[in-house]
Parts: structure tokens; sequence; C-alpha cells
């Protein structure tokens, strides 16, 4: 185990709503970390799952990938899958994807 993790996960579950609060750098490595994190959540039966990326540094197509595919799961199951990034690489990314248009950005 690293000293220095690439990623980190923190869950913060306020009534029937659930927070993953992402820091660090979600790539190929990384995003099983990620799927399985918002996996166990849209699971827990909330019904809105909000990915806070505020703190995260980078993201390539494997986290666009686990978004998407969390955003299908969340759906099946009744739960919502909601974003919140700031400005900067991480959103410009969502944004040129097309990913932004797909899950709903909220604060």
């Amino acid at each position: 185990m690293s000293l220095f993790p690439l990623l980190s996960i923190e869950p913060e579950v306020t009534g029937s709503r659930t927070v993953l609060r992402v820091e660090g750098e979600v790539d190929l490595a990384t995003a099983p970390q990620l799927d399985a994190a918002i996996d166990a959540a849209v699971t827990s039966g909330v019904r809105e799952v909000c990915v806070d990326l505020c703190g995260t540094t980078f993201m390539d197509s494997s986290g666009l990938h686990v978004l998407v595919a969390a955003t299908r799961r969340a759906a099946e199951v009744g739960c919502e899958l909601t974003l919140v990034y700031p400005p900067g690489p991480v959103a410009r990314v969502i944004e040129l994807s097309g990913v932004g248009e797909l899950i709903p950005r909220t604060s």
C-alpha cells in the first residue's frame, strides 16, 4: 500500500443522499476504486448519490466511463447520480466529452 494514494473517496450520508468526496486522480488504475464506491452508495438505498469532484486533479476516459455506467445503474434502482465540479481541467473533460449533458450538475 502506498503512503501517497492516487485517489481518496470519502462518503458522507445525509438522509437519502450520499456525497462521495473524490480527491486525487481518476484514471485506468484508480477508476475501479471510484466504480466500487459509487456502486456501494447506489445500492445502499439512498435516492441520490452526488459525486463531488472538487478535489479531483485529473480524470481520463476511464473515469468518464465509470460515471456514465454508474448513471445507468443508479437509474435502474431509482437513484439519481449527480456531479459537483469546479471550473478547471476535470470540468473541461466532462464538458467536452458530453458527459456533463448526461449527468446533472448540482451544488
